[in-house]
């Protein structure tokens, strides 16, 4: 029996949203430190991270030497006997420039890098224990990719006599619950992975655990991930620990968070509201999370999430709001913030039918369309690259990077326009 220790999107670095930067850096590595002490307390002979550890767009040389001390901890505390494996995630960066690359290092003979061969067509297989695993890096267009390379991840498993034959890779999976919004391309289809000769698929980059469970006689695992990426992100979070024999037996170990986070829905329910009517509910779900944290001992973040139909304008019900929440806030110092996402539809504007709404991905293959099949991929994965830096870099006031953070996509976008 071999006892394995899986986890994913530990985001080492990310600091989201940057008003409470600081805080949200500390709350990741606490979960990545409570992450290595419940491997440690497990006694686990294996560890597989499927992609993220780092953040690397935010992430700081003390992160990279923090994540390096927490995995040789591990090691130790473990006398030596631990192996760990890990694939790059979208957040690590890219093939060429890669945030892991700072984890890797000579005498680190306990970390096993896969994934970025099988990207160039030539997989690699790790094995110990009875156990044969071959990655994925990596990669938006995962669906064609994976379709492409199927037959030599099968080869691989097919040439090992290993018992149970593991993917693990950093990807959407159908079948996972995703928003709508997520294209065709970034989903791995379960037909495929069915034919890459697994008994068992590891699958990171979806951050909300869902247990192990057996499709067609194949083991698929989400482990999640440790920490709320996002602060819309306020279920449980922690790290999986499988037994594996002649079957494979399961343990979800919850991760408590630093800061706690609560997500509170104040929605008119299709009913046209004044805006009292929603400020006095916006009172009541601070006031209650105030006594919960209260109770609970701590600091907390919430989330206020606006929808429904407001006789008003919403912009200025949403500066009232954040007047009242930072009043709230400075009487209650166990609060630490309280993030406003505002989604209320005036009564005076006409209503669109979501049909008419041109999805932002469909939109964007139709302008890059002109740059044909092969140049189109590439400019939509920077177009995924600026949007995600955006969401991180963006001033405050204009929305736009500054000129050391745009550089680089500028340069970027020139070369996809010189090669077509």
């Amino acid at each position: 029996m071999v006892k394995v220790g899986v986890l994913a999107d530990t985001h080492v670095g990310r600091s989201v949203p940057n008003v409470i930067s600081e805080y949200r850096r500390e709350a990741f590595r606490h979960a990545f430190t409570q992450a290595v002490n419940i491997l440690v307390e497990e006694g686990v002979e294996l560890v597989i991270h499927a992609g993220d550890i780092f953040e690397a767009r935010s992430m700081r040389t003390s992160d990279s030497v923090f994540v390096k001390e927490e995995l040789q901890r591990l090691v130790d505390s473990l006398n030596g006997r631990v192996k760990i494996v890990v694939v790059r995630g979208n957040h690590d960066g890219t093939t060429e420039n890669s945030a892991i690359d700072y984890v890797l290092h000579p005498l680190a003979k306990y970390l096993t890098f896969l994934g970025e061969g099988t990207l160039q067509r030539k997989p690699e297989v790790f094995e110990e224990e009875g156990l044969a695993i071959v990655g994925l890096g990596y990669i938006p267009f995962v669906s064609s990719r994976l379709y492409e390379v199927r037959d030599l991840i099968r080869e691989k498993f097919d040439a090992s006599k290993a018992a149970h034959k593991i993917f693990l890779a950093h990807m959407f999976m159908e079948g996972q619950d995703l928003p709508p919004s997520i294209p065709e391309h970034q989903i791995a289809s379960l037909n495929t992975v069915k034919e890459l000769g697994a008994n068992l698929v590891i699958a990171g980059h979806y951050h909300k655990h869902l247990p192990l469970e057996e499709k067609s006689d194949l083991l698929m695992l989400t482990p999640g991930s440790t920490e709320a990426a996002d602060l819309s992100e306020d279920y449980p979070h922690g790290v999986t620990v499988l037994e594996i024999d002649n079957n494979v037996r399961y343990k979800f170990v919850q991760i408590k968070p630093l800061y706690m986070i609560r997500n509170e829905i104040v929605d008119s329910g299709g009913v046209v509201q004044n805006p009292s009517w929603f400020i006095s509910r916006v009172d009541e779900a601070v006031a209650s999370f105030s006594d919960h944290i209260k109770k609970e001992g701590g600091q907390g973040i919430l989330r206020i999430a606006l929808r429904g139909i407001l006789d008003g304008n919403r912009f200025d019900l949403e500066d009232e709001v954040r007047r009242r929440v930072r009043n709230l806030i400075q009487e209650n110092p166990h609060i630490i913030h309280v993030e406003v996402d505002n989604s209320l539809n005036e009564i005076s504007l006409p209503e669109v039918p979501v049909s008419e709404i041109t999805r932002r991905e469909e939109f964007l293959r139709e302008v890059f369309s002109v740059l044909g099949e092969k140049f189109m991929l590439q400019a939509l994965t920077l177009a995924e690259k600026i949007r995600e830096i955006l969401e991180e870099k963006a001033s405050s006031k204009t929305n736009l990077l500054k000129e050391t953070d745009r550089g680089p996509f500028v340069e970027e976008w020139l070369k996809i326009l010189e090669s077509e």
